[in-house]
């Protein structure tokens, strides 16, 4: 749990800074004629393990202690290699520096010990994405290493199992804030089309995205292969 609350004191620390490059961004792009590009993307959806999580209750004059179980993914018999598709867009507000818009639509399975669980999630997000090497409109081909940071909104419907006898014992759906940090290659096949390859990492502010609603957050992972047309 220590080093759950320190990435999220990290990604909180992040989504500061991007409220400023945001604004920063599109002042930018008020300041000059934007590129386009438009695209679709391919994405390995992995529920990443938090550890246990320690609870206390009282009934009635009783105090207990739990321990609720994390899953993740690729962790068994029922869990698969999960894959989300997803549409891209991104605007150019700089030689260095786009705003991304994107949607992931998915499934993601996970079990642990003796439980599993399959979550359908539909994720939106919106980041700031700066290059390391700028835009000079050379046509060659070429290799731009970038990073983002992000914010979203993830929507689900879970149900989490018994492995023992596959019993259907609990069910969440909803929607949860998300923030996502990302370190990306952008490879320019041509001046009108790029393909991009990058781990995401998503912190989802509900921990009921896996079949079962409880206090804190879940944490998973898309890594994510895109093309992008230029318009």
């Amino acid at each position: 749990m220590k080093l759950i609350s320190y990435y999220c004191l990290i990604i909180l620390k992040s989504l500061n800074i991007f409220i400023i490059v945001w604004v920063f961004g599109f002042q930018l792009a008020s300041a000059q004629t934007p590129k386009i590009k438009i695209g679709f993307g391919v994405s390995h959806l992995y529920d990443l393990y938090e550890g246990p999580l320690k609870l206390s209750g009282t009934n009635g004059n009783v105090s207990y202690d739990i321990v609720d179980i994390d899953l993740k993914g690729l962790n068994g018999d029922y869990t698969k290699f999960d894959v989300g598709l997803g549409l891209l867009a991104e605007l150019c507000v700089g030689i260095q520096k786009s705003i991304l818009l994107s949607y992931t639509r998915g499934t993601l399975t996970s079990q642990q010990d003796n439980q599993y669980a399959t979550s359908k999630i539909n994720m939106v997000n919106a980041s700031y994405r700066y290059y390391f090497i700028p835009d000079i409109g050379n046509s060659a081909s070429s290799v731009r290493p970038y990073s983002e940071i992000g914010l979203g909104l993830t929507s689900f419907e879970a149900n989490r199992y018994f492995v023992a006898d596959q019993g259907l014992f609990s069910q969440t759906s909803g929607a949860a804030l998300s923030s996502m940090l990302a370190v990306g290659v952008q490879i320019n096949v041509s001046p009108k089309m790029q393909i991009t390859a990058a781990p995401n990492f998503i912190v989802n502010y509900s921990d009921a995205i896996d079949g079962y609603q409880n206090k804190g957050v879940d944490i998973m992972m898309s890594n994510t292969l895109g093309v992008l047309l230029s318009l």
